[in-house]
Formats: C-alpha cells, structure tokens, sequence
C-alpha cells in the first residue's frame, strides 16, 4: 500500500468520513452520532503529523478536503496560511468547504479578509455554484465573532451575492441559512 494509499484509508474512509463532510446529514441525525464524529475527526486531526496532513491537502480533492475539517477540528493553525493561501489564489477547488469551515473556526480578520476576497472575485460566477455560500456562511460566522462587517458590499440589494443567487442553481440564497449551517458546524467542533 502506497502511503497516499494509507493516508487516504487511516484519515479520509473511516465510515465514509469524507462522504459525510460533503452534507448536512451528520448534524440533522443523533445528537450523540454527531458528537462521536466530531470527536473522531478532532482525535484524528490531533493525532495526524504535520507531513500527514501536507500530504492529504497535497492530494485528490477527497484527500485534501478531509484535511481541512480535520484541521478545523483539531485547531491546527500552524496550517491556515496555507488554507487562506489556497482561497486567495483561488486554487480550493471541491475542499473549499472544508478551508471555509477551518477559517470559520478559526475565526480572525484575516480570515474574514481572504473569504470576502475569494468571495468578491467567484460571485460574478454562476458556474462555480458549490462554495460561495459555505464561504459566504464562513465570513458571515467570523464577522459575527469578532463584531466586524466586511460583507456589506457582497450583500447589498442588487450586490454581488444577490445576483449569483438569482442566477445559481446551487438551492437557497439566503445568507443567513448558510451562516447558520457553517456556526453548527463550527459548534459541534467546540464541543467535542
């Protein structure tokens, strides 16, 4: 077995991790489910080197979104430049949920600064609809931690997040639905 082979069974198949971070279901079942996840997956997240993890967000889009949640919920910031530089340069691709979850936990202004970034530059997008609104979510959940507003442009009447919602095929445009996703998550991180 080679050892992307082995990072990928030990950190992302674990009952189909990988699959579960991709939706909802972990927070809408068993209260008691969702906390052994969370704790597996800060568990894993703690235990994991730092060449494990640099080699899960070296790999497929399974690989490196894995590694993101599991250093969103192992607080291991010795990564986040990395996350942010990732979304800055616009090169998250399908783990973008994970690094919007990770700097949602993380929670600083330059945090919130690189999501409304990525942000402003994908709205005028409809084509990539998967991420904006967990980063949307993400900023909206940092703002609200640390009392800043950044995303009054994105959100004004006729702005740039009420046009790629208009136009997106992605499901609701409501701001306040996503932030609320990404907080739960966020909170089931804090509480494990």
């Amino acid at each position: 077995m080679s050892g992307r082979d082995d990072l990928f069974g030990r950190y992302c198949l674990p009952g189909n991790r990988y699959k579960k971070l991709l939706s909802a279901r972990v927070l809408t079942g068993d209260r008691e489910q969702a906390l052994r996840f969370g704790r597996a997956m800060a568990d894993d997240g703690r235990r994991a080197s730092v060449a494990e993890l640099a080699g899960l967000l070296a790999g497929d889009w399974r690989e490196a979104g894995t590694a993101c949640w599991l250093i969103g919920f192992a607080r291991r910031w010795e990564f986040r430049s990395e996350l942010r530089r990732r979304l800055r340069a616009g090169e998250a691709g399908r783990a973008a949920k994970g690094i919007a979850f990770a700097l949602a936990r993380s929670g600083r202004a330059g945090d919130a600064e690189v999501l409304a970034h990525r942000l402003a530059a994908d709205l005028g997008d409809p084509a990539h609809p998967s991420c904006q609104p967990w980063l949307l979510g993400a900023l909206l959940v940092v703002e609200e931690r640390l009392g800043l507003t950044v995303s009054d442009e994105l959100l004004a009447p006729e702005g740039p997040w009420e046009r790629w919602a208009e136009a997106s095929t992605s499901g609701s445009g409501e701001a306040a639905q996503w932030a609320g996703l990404v907080r739960r998550w966020v909170e089931l991180a804090e509480a494990v």
